[in-house]
């Protein structure tokens, strides 16, 4: 079986399923047409602006604690080649959600979701949600899983809509897994 990265890297090519750029799809929200797609290196400054745009409650729940510079973090997902950022892009330009994978050698893919609080409630996160879900298994990861706090209602019922498994609970935190490969 050829190795997660392999597979990425070969997916990053033009047209391939982990390509910068790619479009996954549109969502309407706030009466505006969102575009999904994959990030690029380019994004790097709307992806910054997202993530510090985000109250420190969002950041929280999103992080497990408060960060304050988003540029290390973003850095580092988008020099990641194991790594695939989707994005959903308002007409302007400005990104008002992001879903990330990071994964690691055994195929496996840590991943998040944050919103912004204006666009909540309005299905963004279930979009972003599917493209994540969609792409993970496109771009060779055998497993994708999180991390929710039990007061993220919203983000609970989200993984519960899509099958996510509860494997463990803490007395913090519920870790939730697909299984790509089903």
């Amino acid at each position: 079986m050829r190795g997660v990265g392999a597979v990425m890297e070969a997916g990053r090519g033009p047209g391939g399923p982990c390509s910068c750029g790619r479009l996954l799809g549109t969502h309407r929200a706030r009466g505006v047409e969102l575009r999904i797609r994959i990030a690029c290196a380019k994004d790097r400054d709307k992806l910054i602006r997202f993530y510090e745009s985000l109250s420190l409650e969002s950041i929280y729940t999103r992080f497990f604690g408060i960060v304050r510079y988003f540029d290390p973090y973003v850095d580092s997902l988008l020099r990641n080649s194991r790594a695939v950022v989707v994005v959903a892009e308002a007409p302007d330009g400005r990104v008002v959600g992001v879903a990330e994978a990071v994964g690691d050698e055994r195929g496996y893919a840590e991943s998040g979701i944050a919103v912004l609080e204006d666009f909540r409630g309005m299905g963004v996160g279930t979009a972003l949600g599917e493209a994540i879900l969609r792409v993970s298994r496109e771009c060779g990861f055998r497993k994708l899983y999180g991390y929710i706090m039990p007061e993220n209602r919203a983000a609970y019922r989200l993984a519960m809509k899509f099958g996510a498994r509860v494997v463990r609970q803490y007395e913090s935190m519920y870790r939730i897994e697909f299984d790509l490969l089903a």
